[in-house]
């Protein structure tokens, strides 16, 4: 059922310099300007607040989340290979109830942050088979009126090595899966090619979006970004692909990154970083150092959309974290040092619109006629959305309230 109309008094919006009331009926925004209260409606007053739109996480790995507490210890030096390790070890002893009990915990953190959409990668693999994504499939119906779940079958382990492998991803395609993802880093050099080969048709045939984790470690000579985007550009799927983490633009000297970058743009890849989890666990030597926001300014030169993943919560890969992308874009600010209004601006569109054109939904902002997926703030200003000030926000889904968070500090 639609929900009764929502108006929205006195809230300020990124592109407006005045307060404006904003009216929400039948999951969509309605009007905007100085509006009369029409009865029945819910009212709430912003007191001057920002209305954003909705947060998108577009790259997330639900089925890992919050399991740091549970981790079998490990004698790997290295924290990509323990990490790797305890992956393994964890999901193989998943139960459906210790999954759904953090998977559920997750969305609640995700909804109370102002998460409106969220593209979550599964593995699927020997390992754990189908087990993860059917528990996830039923939570992201379970979970439809407050939040949408893009699921994400993403072969955490070889698919090149394991003849197998292939069918069981086409399986999860046809299981509840709605993109197909990849991970070339994880194959030998000589078979990512390969790998890469395997997706491009698989996502052909299945006629799916396709995400890939490239080039993940700061190797100059890692070209794996490029590789997809001309296979990309061949295959016929320009817009259709996506593409994570690419670590390794960092470390390119200037030619060789802005010819990676041309055809980034040609095969119109979007590009999401994920810098929190990229700072703490890539790049070993002191050059480069690392920043793990991929040539960030670089991309956005170019014209390339560039969305903010938080990638992992509390999990074997990454120990901290909330679920709250305006964490992840402050900490994108710091990595990318975008520091001036319109560079903040810029990084807060990569966990809103940019993320949304990531995921491929509506990524229009506070328009009439958009979806009514918002975020209403009572802080007025972006850096202070980042910077988690005191203050309370208000999550909406399809016109109507479902969550929300506040943050408060007290003395005696």
């Amino acid at each position: 059922m639609a929900p009764d109309p929502l108006l929205i008094r006195g809230a300020r919006l990124l592109d407006r310099a005045g307060p404006v009331d904003v009216r929400l009926e039948n999951g969509l925004i309605a009007a905007i300007g100085d509006l009369p209260a029409v009865s029945p409606a819910q009212v709430i007053d912003a007191e001057g607040g920002l209305l954003t739109p909705a947060f998108v996480d577009p790259h997330f790995h639900i089925d890992k989340a919050l399991s740091f507490p549970h981790l079998p210890p490990t004698a790997r030096d290295h924290p990509v290979d323990a990490a790797l390790e305890r992956t393994r070890q964890v999901k193989a002893r998943y139960t459906p109830e210790d999954l759904t009990a953090r998977a559920t915990e997750a969305i609640r953190l995700a909804v109370g942050h102002g998460v409106g959409t969220l593209r979550a990668h599964v593995d699927v693999d020997p390992v754990g088979g189908l087990s993860a994504l059917r528990v996830l499939a039923d939570l992201r119906e379970r979970h439809r009126h407050l939040i949408d779940i893009q699921l994400v079958a993403f072969p955490q382990e070889s698919i090149v090595r394991d003849p197998a492998a292939p069918r069981l991803l086409r399986e999860a395609l046809v299981s509840g899966a709605d993109v197909l993802g990849g991970a070339p880093d994880v194959e030998e050099p000589p078979d990512r090619a390969r790998h890469l080969d395997l997706l491009i048709d698989l996502a052909g045939e299945m006629d799916v979006p396709l995400d890939v984790h490239c080039d993940y470690s700061y190797d100059p000579g890692q070209r794996d970004l490029e590789a997809l985007a001309r296979r990309t550009v061949k295959a016929g799927l320009t817009g259709r692909v996506r593409a994570g983490h690419c670590c390794a633009l960092d470390a390119y000297d200037a030619p060789a990154a802005a010819e990676v970058i041309e055809a980034v743009r040609e095969a119109e890849i979007d590009i999401c970083v994920c810098p929190m989890g990229n700072l703490m666990l890539v790049g070993d030597g002191p050059t480069p150092p690392g920043r793990g926001v991929a040539r960030l300014k670089d991309l956005l030169a170019a014209g390339i959309t560039v969305a903010a993943g938080g990638d992992n919560v509390h999990d074997m890969w990454f120990p901290f974290g909330r679920l709250d992308p305006a964490e992840v874009a402050m900490v994108t600010c710091v990595a990318g040092r975008m520091w001036s209004e319109r560079q903040i601006r810029q990084v807060f569109d990569m966990v809103t619109v940019n993320a949304a054109h990531y995921a491929g939904v509506p990524s229009d902002g506070v328009r009439v006629g958009a979806p009514a997926d918002l975020v209403l703030f009572s802080v007025t200003r972006v850096a202070d959305v980042l910077r988690n000030a005191p203050g309370r926000r208000t999550t909406i889904k399809r016109g109507r309230v479902v969550g929300g968070a506040d943050s408060s500090v007290w003395t005696e």
